[in-house]
């Protein structure tokens, strides 16, 4: 996921995929008029020929990535002005829209350590931001947020400031339920979230 910038360079989720093709038809033919060609007498006449039935559409990897997602892990190595701190944590909320916005919210605390001392880097707030993928890669832009991100030393706070994020591009893999999302300095993994009745 692209950075969260703040406090400190954190890394964090963001992405989405382009409505474009299907939109263009759509509105090209709303007006109820049949695009298909009206045939000529001379082909009405003709004996009726056995067709095959259309191939069901198949769906771009990318496809995957729509859908309500949960952290279950994410793990990112920090630079702070004492030094890297492997983060650690998991929770934040997010989706995929169609429509090619990521929304996120998060309610997140990230910890680590680096020598004895204590570090939690806490998310609080809300994340908007468009994406277009590909089989391999999610770009963002425009990211819009709320809330803030604040640093804590054992247990006293070092720094809090606004929730920003990064638009730098996630690489991902996704496969049915499960989707990761990584980065030269982090990787998450996360779980689809399926309405009630729909199983796990």
């Amino acid at each position: 996921m692209p950075v969260v910038v703040g406090v400190i360079a954190l890394v964090c989720v963001l992405v989405l995929c382009l409505a474009g093709g299907a939109a263009g038809y759509y509105f090209l033919y709303r007006d109820g008029s049949d695009p298909s060609p009206t045939p000529s007498p001379l082909a009405a006449a003709a004996s009726p020929q056995p067709s095959a039935p259309a191939p069901a559409p198949t769906k771009a990897p990318q496809d995957c990535l729509i859908g309500d997602w949960l952290e279950t892990s994410y793990t990112s190595n920090t630079e702070f002005s004492t030094g890297t701190v492997q983060l650690t944590g998991k929770g934040t909320r997010f989706s995929y829209g169609a429509d090619g916005v990521l929304r996120m919210v998060y309610n997140t605390t990230r910890t680590g350590s680096l020598d004895g001392d204590k570090y939690q880097v806490i998310h609080k707030g809300n994340v908007t931001m468009n994406y277009v993928a590909d089989e391999k890669t999610i770009n963002y832009s425009s990211p819009k947020t709320t809330g803030t991100t604040t640093l804590k030393i054992n247990g006293s706070t070092n720094n809090s400031r606004k929730l920003t994020m990064s638009v730098d591009p996630d690489s991902y893999s996704c496969k049915g339920d499960d989707l990761r999302l990584f980065g030269e300095n982090y990787a998450m993994e996360a779980k689809r979230v399926r309405p009630p009745g729909q199983g796990v």
